[in-house]
């Protein structure tokens, strides 16, 4: 092992001792002996007549303790800053522990992505429900995506507990398609989700409608108001040449 790769170790206080242990011994043995107690320091005084033990005297003259009153500020202060989650305007519509995998198309094997809680949010103000997955205590984001209507959910090698479904994540900040799996602790959360999940679709579904019957409403009047433009430029023509 490298020395930097070498872990620290803890002086020794008595190495810098070495063979002076004498002095607190036998001279010259090199033993390590603090001899007796007596003979180093002597035997205690006895006190003098009319003198009470120096125990008690100590405790009858020795003023109480006072509590200290000082007040220490520390060296730096921090500030307390408020931490954006990104989920703060979306409702959660289900929040379930579970265990998210991801297949890897490289090596043809499902691959572990995560242990944590897998969320269906909607968005308050334009309504659109995503799916978010978070790993357990690092809170790193290990599915993201629309919840896009027909999507299929299927079970995972005929386990009731399990799905299979099929997205365009943006886990990792860049879309891309992904083969996710899902498997819960029981088969009542397996199927809560799925009903949550086949609720999102329907929602999703209705407000991809909506925009596009916006869409074409506006495409209508984008082509009426054409035709009103071209006949009042033929008319102006007409005038002209009158």
């Amino acid at each position: 092992m490298a020395d930097s790769e070498a872990p620290q170790q803890a002086a020794n206080p008595f190495a810098a001792l070495g063979s002076t242990g004498a002095a607190f011994g036998g001279a010259g043995t090199g033993a390590f002996s603090f001899g007796a107690p007596v003979a180093a320091f002597g035997a205690p005084a006895k006190p003098a007549e009319g003198e009470e033990g120096g125990d008690d005297a100590d405790e009858a003259g020795a003023a109480p303790e006072e509590e200290c009153q000082a007040e220490f500020k520390p060296v730096v202060q921090l500030e307390e800053v408020e931490t954006k989650s990104g989920e703060e305007d979306e409702d959660a519509l289900i929040e379930l522990k579970c265990k998210l995998y991801r297949f890897d198309n490289d090596n043809n094997e499902w691959k572990e992505r995560g242990l944590g809680l897998i969320k269906l949010l909607q968005h308050k103000e334009n309504k659109k429900v995503r799916l978010l997955m978070r790993q357990e205590k690092t809170l790193k984001i290990r599915a993201n995506h629309i919840v896009m209507p027909g999507t299929k959910l299927q079970e995972h090698s005929g386990s009731d507990k399990a799905w299979v479904w099929s997205a365009v994540d943006f886990a990792d900040e860049a879309q891309k398609i992904e083969l996710f799996a899902v498997r819960f602790g029981s088969v009542e959360k397996a199927q809560e989700f799925k009903k949550k999940f086949e609720e999102a679709m329907d929602i999703n579904a209705g407000l991809l409608g909506e925009v596009a019957k916006a869409e074409d409403g506006a495409a209508e009047a984008e082509k009426e108001a054409e035709q009103l433009a071209a006949e009042v430029a033929e008319k102006a023509t007409t005038k002209a040449d009158e």
